[in-house]
This record gives structure tokens, sequence and C-alpha cells, in this order.
């Protein structure tokens, strides 16, 4: 039961952490399109990640230091998407940048093979040869010799 109660307070953590950083890029009036370096972009990061940091060393509670440790997670979050222009929590392995379109969910795959179309070859007619027609291989049957082997052809496999 205690881990559940360490998981449940580090993901609180992580969402009220989430939401400060929000307030804090809504105060501040960060503009994410601009491009280029703003100092502005790493008041969220710090600020987190100080949190984390002091809440966890200050704290005697270990409830409230798994909080200040989700806090610190979502610095830690909030630092690679300032740093790397890449959110973490926004795609999973698709690591898309912020601006670029996100991958489409599988409720709307369709398979490829719907758009090829169906092939159909046009063949060359079998030469006549030396076949045993209809009746005769009829009359032939499993396990029986064919004693007539001048037109026969064999084929070993």
């Amino acid at each position: 039961m205690g881990e559940l109660r360490s998981l449940a307070m580090i993901s609180a953590g992580l969402v009220i952490g989430t939401m400060g950083g929000k307030a804090i890029d809504k105060v501040l009036k960060v503009d994410d399109s601009v491009p280029g370096f703003q100092a502005k972009k790493f008041a969220r990061p710090v600020a987190l990640l100080g949190a984390g940091v002091l809440g966890s060393i200050k704290m005697k509670n270990p409830d409230l230091k798994m909080l200040s440790a989700g806090v610190g997670a979502s610095g830690v979050v909030s630092t690679v998407k300032v740093v790397l222009k890449k959110d973490l929590l926004s795609g999973g392995l698709a690591g898309n940048s912020m601006n670029a379109p996100t991958v489409a969910p599988m409720g709307l795959y369709e398979e490829p093979y719907h758009q090829v179309e169906a092939y159909t070859p046009e063949l060359p007619a079998l030469p006549s040869g030396n076949y045993l027609e209809e009746e005769e291989l009829a009359s032939v049957s499993m396990g029986e010799a064919i004693h007539d082997y001048s037109d026969a052809e064999i084929e070993i496999i």
C-alpha cells in the first residue's frame, strides 16, 4: 500500500508542478512561437527544479518529500521541453517537435492494401506438346507404370 501512496504523491507533484509551470509562463508572458533564446523560457524549469530539490531536502514528512519529487520531475520535463524543443508528455515515443503535427491515433489507421489495385497478369498460353490426352490420363491410375517411355517426359525432383 505504501508503494501506491508514493506513486500517487509523485504523480500529484507532477500535476501540481505542470499547473504551476503554466501559471509561471502566463505571468511572465512567455511566447513559445518566438524563435531564438529567451531568458523567460528558463524561469519555469529553474523554479520547478528549485522547488523540487528544496522540498525534498527540507521536508521531514515522506509524503511531502514524494510530492516535491514530483514537482522536481515536472521541472525536468519542462527543462527538456525548453532545451530540446520536444515535449516528453505529448506522444510517448514519437518525440515530435512542439510545432509538428502529432501522429494519428490508431482508430484512424487504414490498411494500406486498400489503395493497391488488383494484379491481373496476362500470361501467354502454354505450348501444346507430347502430353497425354484426357482419356489416356484417366485410364492410367496411381501406381500403374507407363510402358511406352519414348514420348514421356521424365522430371526428377
